[in-house]
């Protein structure tokens, strides 16, 4: 099923255009760059001060970096999918990639267990107690899962690529 809509996709005049255009893989790549930048940037920010870390830092101020981070995951997603729908063949039987969006589904699921469990109580936190066992959970899991997001997205280039 994958292998049929990957060729399919390879076909559209939107593959094509994606790879043969000269300048426009290496712009995607800058772009997906910044996007990563981003992301990673504020939730490691966010993520170790609601493990606990970086106490001088306001808790509940950390997440004013929330936009930056949905931009960023917004950026790298378009330009993921651009990269996917101009090689679908390479990405589709790449274990790389393939992680890779296991790890982007758990993150996920990470972050709505941080919004239904965390974000309703975050307020509340005193600044200078432990965490909860959640937080830290969440926090780690975030910055684990994210940490091999970019570890797998590197290897792509060199991993079953067939």
């Amino acid at each position: 099923m994958l292998e049929s809509f990957s060729l399919s996709l390879a076909e559209t005049s939107l593959s094509q255009w994606i790879l043969l255009t000269y300048w426009l893989w290496p712009i995607l790549e800058i772009i997906h760059f910044i996007g990563l930048s981003l992301l990673l940037g504020g939730l490691i920010v966010i993520d170790l001060r609601m493990a606990g870390h970086f106490r001088a830092l306001n808790q509940v101020g950390t997440h004013q970096l929330l936009p930056f981070v949905f931009i960023g995951f917004a950026l790298n997603l378009i330009t993921g999918a651009l990269f996917f729908i101009g090689d679908p063949m390479r990405y589709s039987i790449n274990i790389g990639f393939q992680i890779k969006m296991v790890l982007i589904v758990i993150a996920g699921l990470n972050a709505l267990l941080y919004y239904w469990k965390i974000n309703p109580v975050i307020h509340g936190w005193d600044p200078d107690a432990n965490p909860p066992p959640i937080a830290k959970f969440v926090a780690y899991t975030s910055l684990i899962t994210w940490t091999v997001v970019l570890l797998c997205g590197r290897l792509i280039p060199y991993v079953g690529t067939g």
